[in-house]
């Protein structure tokens, strides 16, 4: 595990103190100092993280971060809120809870919870990383802010964030890469096995590939109608596991 090299750092809970606090340490973290970064410098991490990385990789980087901020890196802590905020930006601007705020303070508001999140976060659990934080700071601001069905007064368009927001529209269109990540977080969180899974995936994204739908009754000896019985129960699963997320976190 890294040795932390700044252990309290001068920022708060909004996007340009994380971006300016970020700006100004990163370049004086050692080289080396995060492994699963391997040769890429800390201060080039959201450049890097906009690569095509493979989703495990995406989670050795988050969970060393985790692992780190944990142990007191102040400075590990504030690169997941950096790569969080992204995701920050979508959750902000779909959420019940922060309806009655500025999209500032909103972000204020859900930055605080991460921060939070990431120092409460069970270090067994290493799928879906990004996925599980946003949710659980989700959590913890429906926890602690009323729910209001208003809406949304600061609309995305006027976000100042120019980097994150152009990250959050190229992540937008990447539906299979979202079913991945609901997917994944299905296995860690027990909702499907990996039969279950592979099966769906089998079923609903392939199936517009010749003779796919075919091989998959070969291989579990069913008919049409009973695999696409056997797929539609374990989507509705998913579906109502989702929902049920979603709706503690007060999405």
């Amino acid at each position: 595990m890294p040795t932390a090299v700044f252990t309290q750092l001068p920022w708060h809970p909004s996007v340009d103190s994380v971006e300016a606090t970020f700006a100004e340490y990163a370049p004086r973290s050692p080289k080396g100092a995060y492994p699963a970064l391997g040769n890429v410098p800390l201060e080039e991490l959201r450049k890097y993280w906009w690569e095509p990385i493979s989703g495990e990789k995406r989670d050795e980087i988050i969970h060393e971060f985790l692992t780190a901020a944990q142990a007191g890196d102040a400075l590990a802590q504030l690169a997941l809120i950096k790569l969080l905020v992204p995701k920050a930006i979508k959750v902000v601007a779909s959420s019940r809870q922060l309806r009655l705020y500025s999209m500032d303070d909103a972000m204020g508001t859900y930055i605080t919870a991460l921060w939070e999140a990431i120092l409460t976060h069970p270090l067994a659990r290493r799928k879906s990383l990004i996925f599980s934080l946003a949710m659980e700071a989700l959590g913890i601001v429906n926890g602690h802010v009323k729910s209001s069905r208003r809406p949304v007064e600061c609309p995305l368009e006027d976000w100042h964030d120019a980097a994150a927001e152009q990250q959050l529209q190229s992540a937008s269109n990447r539906t299979e890469e979202d079913l991945a990540e609901v997917l994944a977080w299905s296995l860690s969180a027990g909702v499907l096995t990996r039969d279950e899974v592979v099966l769906l995936t089998r079923y609903y994204l392939a199936g517009d590939i010749p003779n796919s739908r075919q091989d998959l009754m070969e291989d579990h000896a069913l008919s049409a109608e009973a695999l696409r019985k056997k797929a539609s129960r374990i989507r509705s699963k998913l579906v109502e596991a989702v929902r049920t997320e979603i709706t503690e976190a007060g999405w």
